[in-house]
């Protein structure tokens, strides 16, 4: 087991437990930066593979940030035994433009990705994450 910090015995999670949580979760709190701004919300998403993709309205701040360094966090909480994990992905977002990727585009729609809230969100971003990281935490022994 690595340990990222000894005294407080969180684990480093490796990259393939990384990438399994990411396929197993569909919601994600994501932060940009937009008018200077940091903006965070949970967003639900796909996993293509090697990306994180997220579908928006055409006027949103999360479109208008395409282009931009994007962070996401999953994690998942036992809070009853004191232990979770958390995975951070970083990368720029960029808007799939069907016209130049019609291959990607296409094969985006095949993602089981329909949003949770109400709108037109028809521009899909796709953020291929690097670096990808997780973080471990169980519950210390009693003495």
């Amino acid at each position: 087991m690595a340990y990222a910090d000894e005294r407080t015995g969180l684990e480093i999670i490796t990259l393939s437990e990384c990438v399994r949580h990411l396929q197993g979760a569909e919601i994600a709190r994501v932060a940009y930066v937009v008018d200077g701004a940091v903006q965070m919300y949970p967003v639900n998403y796909a996993w293509d593979g090697e990306a994180m993709i997220f579908r928006c309205e055409p006027e949103s701040h999360m479109a208008r940030a395409a282009g931009r360094e994007f962070v996401a966090e999953i994690d998942g909480i036992d809070s009853r035994n004191h232990q979770g994990w958390s995975v951070i992905a970083r990368g720029r977002a960029d808007i799939v433009d069907p016209d130049k990727t019609p291959q990607l585009a296409q094969r985006l729609t095949t993602l089981a990705l329909y949003p949770w809230a109400n709108g037109t969100r028809d521009v899909w971003l796709r953020m291929i994450p690097a670096p990808l990281t997780g973080r471990r935490v169980t519950r210390a022994p009693r003495e």
